[in-house]
C-alpha cells in the first residue's frame, strides 16, 4: 500500500463495483469493496437464480475489457454475436415462425469501435472482474480488498464513512455506491434530496428472465410483449428475456420473485411457449423509473454509479457497458490526483460528464423497447411492412429509414470513457490548484485495510 494513495470504499461487489475497483487500483489508489452477500455471483441487472444470466457486452464495453488486458479471458469465456433475427411474437397464419427480418452487425462499425458483441454467463463475467481486481499490482503497489457478508446499513456522507450491520465503521477519502437501485447508498442520496421510492409506485416494463439449454439468438416482437434470446458464453445455453407491460409481484420489491415464465407469456407463437416450458424458475425485474437529481452527496464525498445512479431498462443491451464506462471514467480522472481535497471536484466532474452520456444511452434503449413492445395497430403494421421490405431486398433492417438509429449506434459504440475523462482534465482539472479548493480532509484511520478484516475475504 502506498502512502500517497487515496482510499476508497465501494459498496457492492457488482459489475460496477468490481470494475471501478479495477480502474481505481490501476490509477494508484486502494479500494475496499463491501458486499452483503456471502459469496461472489448472482449480482446483475438481469440475473438468474443461479447466476447463469446473460452479460451482454457491446463494443463500447468490449474495448474497455481489452484495454484491461482481458482479451484471452474474453476469447475463452464469451460467445460472439453477429446480429439478430426478428419474428412476430403472437401466432400468425404464416406456416412456421413469422420471420420479419435480419440485422447483421456492420464490420466497419465494429472495427471503428475496436470491439465486438460479446455474451458471457453472468457469473463467469463477474468472476473475471473479481480475479482482475484482486490481482496484485506491481506498477502502483495498491490493492483491492473484497469483504463478503459485510452489509452496509448506514452511510454518513459528511464523515465519509459507512457502518456495517456488525457495528464496525469504515472511513475513507471517498465512498462509491455500486449496490444497485435498492441499495443503501442510493437510498441515502434519495433521502438527502428529500425523496423516496415506495413499493408499488413503479408500473411499466417488467422483465422476466430465465435460462434455456441450447437455443438460437432471436428477437420476437408483439403487441405489448417482446422476447429476446441470447447464447450464453461457451455453454451455448440461452438467456431468455421476456418483456411485458406488467408490474412485478409485490415480493419483487424486497427480494427476487421466482415465478413460472409460462404464466406471463400471453398470446404467443407456439414455439415461444415450448421454449418457455424448458426454463426453470424466472426472475422478475421491474424497470426503475425514479432518477436521482444528483449522483453526488452534498458533502461531495459520496457517489453512486452504475444502476445505483442511472438505472436503465431491465435487460438493456448497454447495462454492462455503461457500468464499465463509469469505471473507466472514474479511474482515469483519479489517475491525476492523490489529494483528498480534490475528491469532491472529481466526483462532480464524473457526474457532469457521465449524465449526458447515460441520457443518450437511455434514449436509445427506450426506443428499442418501444419497437419491441409496440401494440398492434397502424404504427405496428407500418413497422412490420418496412422491416419485411428491407429483408426481401436483402438489406439489414436498420438501414434505409432507420439509418438515424444506425448512426446513433455508431456514436454509442465509438465513445471512449478514458478520452472523455482526459478531456475534462485537459480543459478544467489541471488548471485547478488543489490549494484553492476547500481543504476538507478526512482521516484514514487504519480501519480500512487491516489484517483482521483481510482475513474475512472469501473466494
Amino acid at each position: 500500500m502506498t502512502d500517497s494513495a487515496l482510499n476508497f470504499i465501494i459498496v457492492g461487489a457488482s459489475v460496477s463495483g468490481l470494475a471501478s475497483a479495477i480502474a481505481l487500483k490501476s490509477a494508484g489508489h486502494n479500494v475496499l469493496v463491501l458486499e452483503k452477500e456471502p459469496q461472489l455471483g448472482g449480482i446483475g441487472s438481469a440475473k438468474a437464480p443461479n447466476g447463469s444470466g446473460c452479460a451482454q457486452i457491446p463494443p463500447n464495453g468490449c474495448k474497455i475489457l481489452v484495454d484491461w488486458g482481458l482479451e484471452a479471458e474474453i476469447n475463452a469465456k464469451s460467445a460472439p454475436c453477429w446480429g439478430f433475427s426478428a419474428y412476430k411474437y403472437a401466432a400468425t397464419e404464416v406456416p412456421g415462425p413469422d420471420h420479419l427480418g435480419t440485422n447483421r452487425h456492420d464490420p466497419a462499425v465494429l472495427d471503428e469501435a475496436r470491439g465486438g458483441y460479446l455474451q458471457f454467463v453472468h457469473r463467469d463475467f463477474v468472476r473475471m472482474l473479481y480475479d482482475l481486481a484482486l490481482k496484485s499490482s506491481d506498477k502502483t503497489g495498491t490493492r483491492v480488498s473484497v469483504l463478503f457478508g459485510t452489509e452496509v446499513v448506514n452511510v454518513d456522507c459528511d464523515a465519509c464513512s459507512v457502518t456495517l450491520r456488525s457495528g464496525e465503521i469504515h472511513t475513507a477519502d471517498g465512498v462509491i455506491g455500486a449496490d444497485g437501485t435498492k441499495g443503501v447508498v442510493r437510498r441515502t442520496l434519495l433521502k438527502e434530496e428529500g425523496t423516496s421510492r415506495r413499493s408499488g409506485d413503479d408500473p411499466g416494463v417488467a422483465l422476466y428472465h430465465a435460462t434455456v439449454p441450447k437455443a438460437l439468438v432471436t428477437v420476437w416482437v408483439g403487441s405489448n410483449r417482446g422476447l429476446k434470446t441470447f447464447v450464453v458464453g461457451k455453454e451455448n445455453d440461452i438467456s431468455l428475456f421476456l418483456y411485458t407491460p406488467d408490474t412485478c409481484p409485490e415480493s419483487a420489491w424486497t427480494r427476487e420473485a421466482e415465478i413460472k415464465i409460462t404464466d406471463v407469456l400471453g398470446p404467443c407463437d407456439e414455439r415461444i411457449r415450448k421454449l418457455a416450458e424448458l426454463t426453470g424458475p424466472a426472475t422478475c425485474i421491474q424497470h426503475e423509473h425514479s432518477q436521482l437529481e444528483s449522483w453526488v452527496s452534498e458533502s461531495g464525498r459520496v457517489l453512486v454509479l452504475g444502476d445505483a445512479a442511472h438505472p436503465l431498462p431491465p435487460g438493456a443491451s448497454q447495462a454492462y457497458a455503461a457500468a464499465l464506462e463509469d469505471a473507466a471514467f472514474i479511474g482515469k480522472i483519479f489517475s491525476h490526483t492523490k489529494s483528498p481535497s480534490r475528491v469532491p471536484e472529481f466526483l462532480r466532474a464524473f457526474q457532469e460528464h457521465r449524465k449526458s452520456r447515460v441520457s443518450f444511452i437511455r434514449q436509445i434503449e427506450d426506443e428499442y423497447l418501444y419497437h419491441i413492445l409496440l401494440p398492434d395497430g397502424d404504427t405496428q403494421e407500418q413497422r412490420d411492412a418496412f422491416v419485411r421490405a428491407r429483408h426481401a431486398a436483402g438489406h439489414n433492417v436498420f438501414e434505409g429509414e432507420m439509418e438515424q438509429m444506425m448512426e446513433d449506434i455508431r456514436i454509442m459504440f465509438s465513445y471512449n470513457a478514458t478520452d472523455d475523462a482526459d478531456e475534462w482534465w485537459m480543459t478544467w482539472g489541471r488548471y485547478r490548484d488543489a490549494a484553492e479548493l476547500s481543504p476538507v480532509i478526512f482521516s484514514n484511520s487504519g480501519t480500512l485495510f487491516d489484517g483482521e478484516q483481510d482475513a474475512k475475504r472469501q473466494d
